[in-house]
């Protein structure tokens, strides 16, 4: 450890409002605008409290070198005040907003040995996963898991998640089922072995991600893999066509600037794009060729060209029309 006195840096402006202990504070600010230096700043001034104990102060960070950098900041610092002299100790004290007096200087003094004193054995300053994990570990019964359970580490998961996937290749092999594995075949030659395991790893952590393909991909893989295709046509459009689904503020908008500012075929369009909001979802996928008129034309199959006044109350409305034209249209394909 240094010898060098730690500098405290005099808090600003909002920072000072930041450190006061009877507060609540929510505190953002970008990178490098000093977070980690108020955060430090409250934790001296939560222990200059003479109502607050050592063991009562819990500090979280996302990483273990945040949790780290932490740690050594505040004891450098109350290791240094512990000699340090009554002018030096009352300008590191105004620098965070503290009183500067007697016995708010000798409280200061006694800090290192009060943090070191503390149940628990000091300051608890950890990651939120290493939080969650000492509260798991304090109450398994409650959580619903075995008593001495420990978080798996990197090493043993992939060792596992290379014997699962050893057993998956074997049963579709012993099933007469090829296809699997000449795929994984076909990618360890195009990436590489590790490659190819980090790629199947984040694919198994992101199950629910076909979902969010473009439309038809989920049937086609299910139906590459051998999987049964659940549902037919209408009901999968129909599942397309929900206010979930659909991109509701965007017709919503075209709907009320077409009532608001639109000529005869705009209040048409309008009021088949109202229609068509009230129905169901199995409703709206049988009338998606109707609706898909308000913002295409039957000539051209593009959007419309709008009216000056139309343009003037959406003046984006090339781009959501353009945009609710592609989806209909991608789905009246299918």
């Amino acid at each position: 450890m240094s010898s060098e006195k730690p500098k405290i840096f005099p808090l600003k402006d909002r920072q000072i409002d930041a450190v006061k202990p009877d507060a609540h504070i929510w505190l953002s600010a970008s990178a490098g605008t000093g977070k980690t230096q108020v955060l430090t700043a409250r934790v001296f001034r939560l222990l200059l409290t003479e109502t607050v104990d050592p063991e009562h102060i819990l500090c979280l960070t996302f990483t273990k070198a945040g949790a780290a950098e932490m740690a050594e900041r505040i004891n450098r610092q109350l290791t240094a005040w512990v000699r340090m002299d009554d002018t030096l100790l009352a300008n590191d004290l105004a620098a965070i907003g503290a009183s500067t007096g007697p016995e708010t200087r000798e409280r200061a003094r006694t800090l290192f040995a009060r943090v070191l004193d503390a149940q628990g054995g000091g300051l608890r300053i950890m990651t939120i996963h290493g939080f969650c994990q000492s509260l798991l570990a304090s109450f398994p019964e409650e959580a619903g898991i075995a008593s001495m359970f420990k978080p798996i580490e990197d090493r043993d998961q992939k060792i596992l998640a290379r014997e699962a996937l050893g057993d998956l290749l074997l049963e579709e092999e012993q099933a007469g089922r090829p296809q699997i594995v000449e795929a994984i075949q076909r990618l360890s030659v195009r990436m590489g072995e590790e490659a190819t395991e980090q790629f199947l790893m984040t694919c198994a952590a992101k199950a629910d991600a076909m979902e969010g393909l473009p439309s038809g991909t989920l049937p086609f893989v299910r139906q590459l893999l051998g999987l049964p295709i659940d549902g037919d046509a209408q009901s999968w459009l129909a599942s397309r066509c929900t206010d979930e689904a659909i991109d509701l503020r965007a017709i919503t908008r075209l709907r009320d600037a077409m009532a608001e500012a639109g000529g005869k075929k705009e209040q048409d369009r309008q009021l088949a794009i109202r229609l068509w909001l009230t129905l169901n979802p199995q409703e709206r996928a049988a009338g998606l060729a109707d609706v898909h008129l308000a913002w295409a034309t039957k000539t051209t199959g593009a959007p419309p060209k709008p009216t000056k006044g139309l343009l003037k109350a959406l003046p984006d409305y090339d781009l959501i029309a353009g945009s609710l034209f592609e989806w209909s249209n991608g789905l009246l394909e299918k």
